[in-house]
């Protein structure tokens, strides 16, 4: 068993990634989307996986890719029902029996004052530059100026993720423990997980030290709101993994940049000879944002399964240039997307090879079969 189920997360994103065996099944879970997803979609489908394997219900790695409302705060929602559990405050609920063995998230609690790339080279400071939009070279000053009235709303949600772990004993980031943050480049081999080898695509060090930067310019409690660019530091520093099992591959991408996932796959030595590779699944950067890809993004990085997870509510995602340049990129190929709502012109686009939520259901899901 090795699936993707992709729950509606409105304009979010929320994953739930189970591989292993019927009677050994192992859980991921990846983002809670905003504000109702943890309430409409992700806590019934919790309650049904109980139903499913008994309690407790075991989550072996609870992934946050990056401090964004629309990723985080449905796994607030969660966290604060499993401490209200801990405390017996149920407000009239019967507890929800799950066990989280560990999270990871680069919170930067405690690592706001050093900078985590030391000694860095003049490639480095400029794509940290590149990264926050500034001159190479542009001081912290440069960089609170720059953004001067922008969002950093989910720094507080960032620190209060950090904090509801802590109280609930939630191994943070194992096995990455100096710095202990998700990097690529910080172990010289992937990471193993009840049998799930997942190897780490971004954020590279610059792409943190951005976040770093920024958050520490905003003083971190600083709440206010603001639009968010394609060039968020909180987007630039989302946890991308290709994540295999059973001889098959997705890669997880978050909201991080295409080139930057190239960057990646092309310094783990993921790449062919041609610059390219293939995936059984590609979950699409930023749901569909056409910020994010370009076309040689899908011709570079192919898939039989697409998963995009947008409701083109509060924002034009799927975006209609780059569901067009996915599709121009594979041609006649023999693919499937699956996409956590009906849209219609992706229907049309994609015709049968579009795969949305059945009636009544919630969630569209893309299983892999074993290639072992």
């Amino acid at each position: 068993m090795f699936k993707l189920e992709a729950l509606q997360a409105l304009h979010g994103d929320c994953l739930l990634l189970q591989w292993g065996t019927d009677d050994a099944p192992h859980l991921m879970l990846i983002d809670g989307g905003p504000t109702t997803v943890y309430r409409d979609s992700l806590r019934p489908r919790l309650v049904e996986l109980i139903d499913e394997h008994g309690e407790p219900l075991v989550i072996d790695l609870l992934m946050l890719s990056h401090i964004d409302d629309d990723h985080i705060n449905g796994l607030l929602d969660f966290a604060k029902e499993l401490d209200d559990n801990r405390t017996n405050d149920l407000h009239g609920r019967d507890p929800l029996r799950i066990k989280v063995r560990r999270l990871w998230h680069n919170s930067l609690e405690g690592l706001l004052d050093d900078p985590l790339v030391e000694r860095a080279t003049a490639s480095v400071t400029a794509s940290i530059g590149a990264a926050l939009q500034l001159p190479v070279g542009g001081s912290e000053a440069d960089t609170d100026a720059h953004f001067h009235g922008k969002v950093l709303a989910s720094v507080p949600q960032g620190q209060e993720l950090h904090r509801y772990a802590v109280q609930l004993g939630w191994r943070l980031n194992a096995p990455f423990d100096e710095p202990a943050l998700v990097m690529r480049g910080v172990r010289d081999k992937p990471v193993r997980i009840e049998g799930l080898t997942m190897d780490v695509v971004a954020p590279a060090a610059a792409e943190v030290e951005a976040l770093r930067i920024a958050w520490k310019a905003k003083r971190r409690d600083d709440g206010t709101l603001a639009a968010y660019s394609d060039r968020s530091p909180y987007n630039l520093s989302s946890i991308v993994v290709l994540a295999s099992f059973d001889g098959r591959r997705m890669l997880l991408t978050g909201d991080a940049r295409g080139d930057h996932v190239l960057a990646g796959l092309e310094a783990n030595g993921l790449l062919d000879d041609d610059g390219r590779i293939h995936v059984d699944l590609l979950k699409l950067p930023h749901h569909g944002s056409k910020n994010n890809v370009k076309k040689e993004f899908f011709e570079r990085v192919t898939a039989d399964h697409y998963v995009v997870s947008g409701d083109r509510g509060r924002f034009p995602n799927p975006a209609r240039d780059a569901m067009q340049w996915l599709h121009d990129a594979r041609g006649d190929d023999d693919y499937t997307v699956h996409c956590t709502y009906e849209i219609d012109d992706m229907r049309a686009l994609f015709g049968d090879r579009l795969v949305t939520p059945r009636a009544q259901a919630r969630s569209v899901t893309a299983e892999l079969e074993s290639a072992v």
